[in-house]
């Protein structure tokens, strides 16, 4: 009689489980949805700053650098996101140190068959708590080192894209580099603001870049631009015309319209193009 009521009760439990168990995945798959939901389809992304401490670039630049940091950059970071700051200056590779550096924290995901739905709301909140107080601490972090009246002699573009190639070598994650910087190299045997500038000469850098193997591989990187600057219009014109066919050599993806005196068009695209090598046409001012 008790092994009958026991196996009565195993197949009731059996049964009640079986009946519960496309609501668990519905709850999943709802969960699953909504936290994809609050993320706006954002993809993990590492993104990767370079700000020019050079002698060309003012503290009233570095300001508006902090502007868009603070309103378009922050406020779109998500949790699985990476966020670095580093400088531009003459000691790029040889001294790098970052000025800002954080990992925010990932969004738990709800699994109906492991998780208690209230427990999963519990770690939710936290989860978005720790990522306001990260961004405050990088919001912090960031103002402080912006506002350093310390300036370098040099401004190393090309070293600082061979670091970011270093930096994104072994990411997972979508990758996102922004220059905030005029974009004047300015670093022996270069200086941009000071070159005169001839239908050659973009050609003529490539080459010599490519024969010391310092041209960065940024193959699958959004690249952006804030700051770009120059003396007059037509060296503003060369200088871009360099950088647009440095970036095709790299394989990275720098849409003219990022390139720019603000930062534009921001947040990123969903996918970054891989140029160069990745079978798109060679621009034809190379």
């Amino acid at each position: 009689m008790m092994r009958r009521q026991q196996a009565a009760r195993l197949r009731l439990a059996w049964l009640l489980w079986l009946m519960a168990l496309p609501a668990l995945v519905l709850a999943s798959a709802s969960c699953t949805r909504s936290s994809q939901a609050a993320a706006g389809g954002h993809e993990p992304t590492a993104v990767v700053i370079f700000v020019d401490f050079s002698e060309s670039v003012g503290g009233m630049d570095r300001t508006g650098f902090k502007r868009e940091i603070d309103k378009l950059i922050l406020p779109w970071l998500e949790p699985g996101d990476s966020f670095l700051i580093a400088p531009i200056n003459d000691k790029t590779l040889t001294g790098f140190r970052p000025l800002v550096e954080a990992e925010l924290p990932a969004r738990p995901q709800f699994n109906g068959f492991m998780n208690n739905v209230m427990k999963f709301n519990r770690e939710a909140k936290a989860t978005e708590a720790k990522l306001v107080q990260v961004k405050e601490t990088i919001r912090t972090q960031a103002g402080e080192a912006l506002s350093k009246t310390s300036q370098a002699r040099y401004t190393d573009i090309f070293s600082s894209l061979l670091l970011a190639e270093k930096l994104f070598s072994a990411e997972q994650r979508r990758k996102v580099l922004i220059l905030m910087t005029d974009m004047i190299e300015d670093y022996p045997p270069y200086a941009f603001d000071r070159m005169a500038w001839a239908p050659q000469t973009t050609g003529k850098i490539l080459r010599d870049l490519e024969g010391r193997k310092a041209i960065a591989d940024l193959r699958g990187v959004c690249v952006y631009v804030s700051g770009v600057n120059a003396p007059t219009a037509e060296m503003a014109t060369s200088i871009a015309r360099f950088w647009e066919a440095y970036f095709w050599k790299a394989g990275a993806d720098l849409h003219p319209s990022r390139y720019a005196h603000v930062l534009l068009h921001w947040p990123p695209p969903s996918t970054c193009r891989v140029w160069g090598d990745g079978g798109y046409a060679t621009p034809g001012r190379i």
